[in-house]
């Protein structure tokens, strides 16, 4: 049996890497395919499709006039077509016109949905920016041909997808938390908090987007030519993943919320057994794709890792948004450190610190103000802090903390009034922990 030999179209395709739909077409562009007389079966030589292949990368890269000089000195060889006419060269130069105004006004579209994309995000107009990632996502994997193929091109685009995955997996909660927590709509949360969070949820799409720009600077060698990528992926897998555990489970209070026995920890547990295992199995995909000598098809692993994120996009609100329940109803358990305002008179501290600070002062501070709960509860009853966004702030510094809403706790369950107070009006009420007593 000769093992040259290519026996069905699947075979085919499979050795050019693309569709059988797309290698049935090629043969329309001279691709060296025999057919069996009275039968639909083809067969192909693979030193035939090789020399095919040269043929064409070297007439695609070749000018006209190369051309015409190559077809002087090569009268045999029909791969060359003579570009001996005026009219010839002009097609010629015309496309290569296009070519350039195409990749330069792709470029330009794919700046301009990033640059909404950024605004929205930092306006915190979370569903604008949700749904302007996407786009510039799905654009740029159609772009993405008609751009330079290098590690730097792959690099930038790799960190706007990874990004842009990661802000959509942790701001598609945000509006239930902004909406639920007293001034926090004054005091929106930090540019970068859904950025770096988000990042715990998608530990595998980071590592395939580090190989894929590494594979680039290797002429796209797959492991069975790189032995050090191939090293690089089976311990940065493992690492990224208890890094990811960590990060999610590092002061999450989960223990508390075990210990407590609430019954939204086997919804928690399973939501991240879930991620988990979704960023395992494209762990295993990508390997599998990666293992090739060379690297090609991106367009399969793109619709695994797109399916493996929507999920993982899904979840990930459903786990964000179960948690913040957990605070709105919980916040005692799983903070469970009491804090009291120790300054004498905190009412009275609070109303001077509004008016020393009027534009600091949202509006819904200004309603504290007036409100006889809140300025009751400040005074007499214990408050818990909710760890937020506090890492990652750079300008405008604030804390989340929060009282039992005892006045309704008689018809339903008692909630938790939180607000986001800015630093510089905590430490002027002095929460500590302790009693309001030890001044």
């Amino acid at each position: 049996m000769n093992d040259d030999l290519l026996v069905s179209w699947k075979d085919i395709a499979a050795y050019l890497k693309c569709s059988v739909r797309k290698a049935q077409r090629l043969e329309q562009r001279a691709l060296p395919v025999n057919r069996i007389p009275g039968t639909k079966s083809v067969w192909a030589s693979m030193a035939e499709i090789d020399r095919w292949l040269a043929s064409h990368a070297v007439t695609a890269k070749t000018t006209p006039d190369q051309l015409t000089a190559r077809a002087a000195k090569y009268p045999d060889d029909q791969s060359v077509i003579p570009a001996n006419s005026v009219t010839e060269k002009a097609r010629w130069e015309r496309g290569r016109l296009s070519r350039f105004l195409s990749w330069r006004v792709r470029l330009l579209l794919l700046a301009t949905l990033l640059v909404v994309t950024v605004a929205g995000a930092s306006a915190s107009m979370y569903g604008v920016a949700i749904v302007a990632f996407g786009v510039t996502a799905a654009f740029a994997a159609l772009a993405y041909p008609s751009l330079p193929d290098n590690c730097y091109t792959r690099a930038v685009l790799g960190f706007l997808l990874i990004a842009g995955m990661s802000y959509c997996a942790s701001a598609a909660s945000l509006p239930d938390v902004i909406a639920s927590v007293i001034n926090m709509s004054t005091l929106r949360p930090a540019l970068f908090y859904p950025f770096l969070t988000g990042l715990r949820f998608i530990p595998i799409p980071v590592l395939i987007a580090i190989m894929l720009v590494a594979a680039r600077t290797r002429n796209d060698a797959g492991f069975a030519e790189s032995s050090r990528l191939h090293t690089a992926y089976l311990w940065l897998g493992p690492l990224l993943l208890l890094a990811a555990a960590v990060a999610g489970l590092n002061n999450s209070g989960v223990g508390h919320i075990w210990q407590a026995r609430l019954s939204i920890r086997w919804t928690l547990l399973a939501g991240e057994l879930f991620v988990l295992g979704v960023n395992l199995a494209l762990f295993v995909r990508g390997y599998r794709f990666l293992s090739a000598v060379s690297i090609r098809n991106y367009r399969q692993l793109l619709s695994w890792c797109t399916l493996g994120y929507l999920l993982v996009a899904l979840t990930a609100a459903i786990v964000n948004r179960h948690w913040n329940e957990i605070d709105k109803f919980y916040l005692d358990v799983r903070r469970p450190q009491a804090y009291r305002a120790r300054a004498a008179n905190a009412g009275d501290g609070f109303r001077n610190w509004l008016k020393d600070h009027r534009a600091e002062a949202g509006p819904d501070l200004v309603s504290l103000s007036n409100d006889p709960e809140f300025l009751a509860a400040l005074q007499n009853q214990e408050f818990y802090k909710q760890d937020f966004d506090e890492a990652f702030q750079v300008r405008s510094r604030a804390v989340i903390y929060g009282y039992k809403n005892l006045v309704h706790a008689r018809f339903q369950r008692p909630a938790f009034v939180r607000i986001r107070f800015p630093v510089g009006l905590a430490e002027s009420l002095k929460f500590r922990p302790g009693s309001p007593n030890a001044h």
